[in-house]
């Protein structure tokens, strides 16, 4: 769908969604991972405690990989993660995961985003990863 044909509220959460995932990117590329995540704590903890209704939290979701999948550049699953994570902080049912694969000889890790055990980014891995990193 064309920009300048959404409504504007999908106009504002497109607008919001290029902004943090850019941000985000640029602080993953830039940064050292310690540093990145004292970071993006601190702009974490401003927000107050929120209820985010389903149609919102779709709506987000949309928009970070609608932008995510028109940037020239790639954005993998950990950035889509922080970002929604970070779209919809104060809402405390909202869990970020980082995880390994440890069945496969490559290593290979996965970010994702749950509430109460569903997946709403970084779609189900085909192989199972073993969370190492879980941020409530």
């Amino acid at each position: 769908m064309k920009f300048i044909r959404l409504p504007l509220i999908d106009k504002y959460l497109m607008s919001k969604a290029l902004i943090c995932v850019c941000f985000v990117k640029l602080g993953l590329v830039c940064l050292p991972f310690k540093r990145f995540r004292a970071c993006f704590h601190y702009f974490f903890q401003v927000a107050v405690p929120r209820n985010y209704p389903d149609e919102y939290v779709t709506k987000v979701v949309w928009s970070i990989k609608a932008v995510s999948g028109a940037l020239p550049f790639s954005v993998s699953c950990l950035p889509q993660a922080l970002a929604t994570k970070y779209m919809l902080r104060g809402d405390s049912l909202y869990t970020l995961k980082i995880g390994v694969n440890v069945v496969q000889e490559d290593f290979c890790a996965h970010a994702w985003v749950e509430k109460q055990q569903q997946i709403i980014i970084g779609d189900t891995p085909l192989t199972a990863y073993v969370p190492i990193w879980i941020w409530e």
